[in-house]
């Protein structure tokens, strides 16, 4: 038998191949896409089988099993034929799209992505009687060893398919290396596994990040298929549906007081407090959880989609205690949280992309998901579903922000936040501020200098920018003359930035913030410019901004963190695509900088300000 795989691949260099394959492979930057990828397969086998309107005749069982890093998976499906099994790890080859099918996956990217790290992969298939099979042997070092593709054990063996009785269905057997060549890849593949060791966020992961958490039953448009769990061998209970605030404010508080959907309800019960003494009209109107539902919500003009909607409005407090079943037994966070923030969702599938966090106060207690139900959608986004167009992203924050508020969402806000939470400040006549306040800065240090600030590290943004405010007063940082500190959602300060060279401002081996004599020489002693400067608290936040589209690091002349947190330069570079580097001192312009960061939005390096850093030069700080 001829080499399928080998066959289609060679159509390109092979050198080529394994780019485009490892460029696919780093494209998915979660550590839930495997199985997010799996069983939208499946779910698409089901679609094809049975149709969407009888998806529930539809099942799927997923096995894990973290410790082997094996995962098992076996669906009812349409199944796939022979001649095409071998075709399917193929980068860009999607049988769904050849043949116009496929509701959830429609790339040909996904099997590519999860293949081509395996040591073992065997996909056996039934479809029209015919049953064949595919096993393939550590498909994981032709890409990361640079060695041959490899044969099937089927067509070394001269198997072909065989006549059986068994109805349509498909079954994927995928083993990982338990220790992976390429170091982020690893890092990525522990992570998968070590989510499915805690079955409370494994089940968490997948009704939130996959399309085992199906919207069509939260908008009572349809059924879903039966699902099974199975981890190191022992059934998880999972219920399939999207994991909705409601039900997780539900889990928390063992109670659903004081819930409501807006427009049935929670209008009708304000209208009937109107007429309540004020302070008893706050207390009759306090909300836990708030939620409503809106279908064939227009989005854009020109080239319109289509969208339901889910608001969700609840305290902060009750997400994050939720959270806490995502913690080990020494207290730290597994690799997954719920989060408030507008999410897209592609036809009933959430796709885990934020399109808005809601930092910003007015809209903090709110999660939204919007389901585009318009199927060109695909088009617009990469490999994987890992974005979509800042123009789009704009278009539907845009609208939810209108939404938020022609709903009284925002305008009920004040009822929403510590709704009754027993760790409320308002309402707890035991709850003591000063206790609190001892709890923040007990993980801070004193430091003794003739700095006015002298607790550190600073765990707020404002206390950066006091911190800079000082320093610069100090002369610790030279060559600052603020104009503007704002506090609106825009770019933080306006300085004057000039700089004369002397002494103090030159760079040398005493003062590794000054500026080289070489650019001081080039423009003739002086330097001048108009600067917009953004205070973080570590490098890590300003992505937060970027990924919302409230900032654009194209604008930024510097940035002032407290800390780049530079050991985790590799995981930026894995993330995010960006390259932090300590500074290049024969091109730095600005006295105090440390790091940059070679960004693709940028075409000159960001100039960073580590405030750490400047203490430790200036101050002689140990942190």
């Amino acid at each position: 038998m001829s080499n399928v795989l080998k066959e289609e691949l060679s159509k390109q260099e092979l050198s080529q191949v394994r780019s485009n394959i490892e460029r696919i492979i780093s494209s998915y930057r979660h550590i839930w896409d495997i199985y997010t990828e799996l069983l939208q397969n499946s779910a698409d086998a089901i679609i094809e089988e049975f149709g969407e309107q009888n998806i529930s005749k539809g099942k799927i069982e997923l096995g894990i099993e973290p410790n082997e890093r094996t995962i098992t998976i076996i669906d009812n499906g349409v199944g796939i034929e022979e001649s095409s099994i071998s075709k399917i790890p193929v980068n860009g080859n999607s049988l769904k799209r050849d043949g116009n099918t496929g509701k959830f996956g429609f790339m040909g990217y996904g099997f590519t992505f999860v293949a081509f790290q395996s040591e073992y992969l065997q996909i056996e298939s039934t479809k029209n009687g015919r049953k064949a099979s595919r096993t393939y042997k550590n498909l994981y070092k032709f890409v990361y060893s640079a060695s041959d593709i490899p044969n099937s054990e089927e067509e070394d063996l001269g198997y072909q398919a065989q006549e059986v009785s068994e109805k349509n269905g498909t079954k994927i057997t995928i083993k990982f290396p338990l220790i992976f060549p390429e170091e982020v890849i690893e890092e990525s593949l522990a992570a998968t596994f070590r989510i499915a060791k805690s079955n409370e966020t494994i089940k968490a992961v997948l009704r939130t990040q996959s399309i085992i958490g199906i919207l069509d039953t939260v908008f009572k448009s349809g059924s879903c298929f039966e699902f099974i769990l199975k981890t190191s061998g022992r059934p998880v209970p999972i219920e399939t549906g999207y994991l909705t605030v409601r039900q997780v404010v539900k889990s928390v508080l063992n109670s659903e007081v004081q819930f409501y959907d807006r427009p049935n309800q929670y209008e009708k019960f304000v209208e009937a407090t109107e007429n309540l003494p004020n302070h008893t009209k706050e207390q009759a109107r306090k909300v836990v959880v708030l939620d409503e539902i809106i279908d064939n919500v227009k989005i854009g003009i020109k080239n319109p989609l289509y969208a339901r909607i889910l608001i969700s409005a609840t305290s902060k407090s009750h997400i994050n205690q939720y959270n806490e079943k995502f913690t080990n037994e020494d207290s730290i966070s597994y690799d997954f949280a719920l989060e408030h923030g507008l999410w897209l969702a592609i036809c009933g599938m959430p796709t885990s992309v934020c399109l808005h966090p809601f930092d910003h106060s007015n809209y903090l207690p709110y999660t939204v998901i919007v389901d585009i139900k318009d199927i060109s959608i695909r088009k617009e986004l990469d490999a994987g579903r890992k974005g979509i167009s800042a123009y789009r992203m704009k278009q539907i924050s845009d609208q939810v922000f209108e939404l938020l508020k022609e709903r009284n969402f925002i305008k009920y806000r004040g009822y929403i936040v510590g709704a009754i939470s027993n760790n409320g400040r308002g309402n707890n006549p035991l709850y003591d501020p000063k206790q609190e306040l001892y709890h923040i800065f007990k993980d801070k240090k004193w430091f003794d200098s003739n700095l006015t600030q002298k607790y550190f590290p600073p765990l707020e943004e404002q206390e950066v920018i006091s911190l800079f405010v000082e320093l610069v007063s100090q002369e610790a940082l030279r060559g600052y003359y603020l104009k503007i500190l704002s506090g609106y959602q825009v770019y933080d300060g306006l300085y004057e930035y000039k700089l004369e060279q002397s002494d103090k401002t030159e760079y040398a081996e005493k003062n590794y913030l000054g500026i080289y004599k070489n650019i001081f020489n080039a423009n003739r002693g002086s330097l001048k410019k108009e600067i917009l400067i953004e205070f973080k608290q570590e490098l890590s936040d300003i992505y937060k901004d970027i990924n919302s589209n409230r900032k654009n690091l194209s604008h930024i002349d510097i940035l002032v963190v407290w800390d780049v947190k530079f050991k985790d330069k590799e995981n930026l570079q894995k993330d995010k695509g960006d390259i932090l580097t300590q500074k290049d001192i024969t091109a730095n312009v600005f006295y105090g900088v440390t790091h940059q960061l070679l960004a693709g939005s940028r075409q000159q390096p960001l100039p960073i300000i580590e405030l750490k850093t400047i203490l430790e030069l200036v101050f002689n700080y140990q942190g």
